[in-house]
């Protein structure tokens, strides 16, 4: 069970069923649920499509039911606002009529460089990726219990810069796609969508002692500026809280020069052991 970089660019290429439904192929996976990750981007592209001309601002996914990634999913996109600057979209997944997910998504007109105030949190100090030591894709595959569990996601390379388990579990890692990817800016920013769900799991995890029973609830990207994915980005996070079952992680992405790339949140639902 693997997903190359290949597979993955082919699933982002949703067929157009009419001018606001599209349909996605999915990517292998444990127990053949859906990725969250994966079927979150592949909903901001099918939003991005019926936005054109319109640069990526925002995403906030709700993950409700985990689907079957042995079949396709409809994606339905509802028009909820079309104004001078922004455009905002909402996306429903579906399959056999059940919602597997909602998303919304805004794109924006991008504004004259002289109107702008620009400032942003430095880079964090960090050693070169080249330096640093290959890692497997995913926190679960450094366990030998659950090694290749999670080979789906070795579409991207990293390199862990530094990893601590007790909370808030800081860590961050270099990453970069296991190939080359078009330049296309909204394309880019569903591959960052997708590997910011799938890897802002990890200090969570490690914050709980570990890859346990656990599923993710939510997701929000905020999109500052475009991913250079041809070079490594530097992805720092954390998890800052936990209470009632539920794990809040944070994480800020930047291009290797400095530039914030995105800001990230998601928080994940633990279930009490049941005894």
């Amino acid at each position: 069970m693997s997903s190359s970089l290949g597979d993955v660019l082919a699933t982002l290429k949703l067929a157009r069923v009419d001018p606001w439904l599209f349909v996605g192929r999915q990517l292998p996976a444990p127990a053949n649920h859906i990725l969250g990750g994966h079927i979150s981007a592949q909903a901001f592209l099918a939003a991005s499509h019926t936005a054109p001309g319109r640069t990526p601002h925002s995403v906030h996914t709700y993950f409700l039911r985990p689907g079957d990634a042995r079949r396709t999913v409809d994606f339905e996109v509802v028009n909820l606002q079309e104004g001078r600057t922004f455009s905002a979209r909402r996306v429903t997944a579906r399959q056999d009529g059940k919602i597997l997910m909602e998303a919304m998504s805004s794109f924006k007109v991008a504004d004259p460089a002289s109107a702008q105030v620009v400032y942003q949190p430095p880079i964090p100090p960090a050693p070169a990726p080249e330096t640093l030591p290959w890692v497997p894709p995913h926190l679960a595959e450094s366990d030998e219990s659950t090694r290749g569990r999670w080979a789906s996601l070795r579409w991207f390379e990293r390199r862990l810069v530094d990893s601590k388990n007790e909370p808030p579990a800081r860590s961050a890692m270099w990453w970069r796609p296991d190939g080359a990817v078009p330049d296309d800016r909204v394309l880019t920013a569903s591959l960052v969508v997708y590997l910011s769900a799938v890897t802002l799991t990890e200090p969570a995890f490690a914050a709980h002692g570990g890859v346990g029973e656990s599923s993710q609830r939510d997701h929000s990207v905020w999109f500052h500026s475009p991913a250079v994915l041809s070079d490594w980005l530097l992805f720092d996070r954390s998890s800052p809280s936990s209470a009632d079952s539920l794990a809040l992680a944070n994480g800020t992405m930047f291009n290797r020069n400095g530039d914030l790339v995105c800001t990230v949140r998601q928080e994940m639902y633990f279930p009490p052991q049941r005894v």
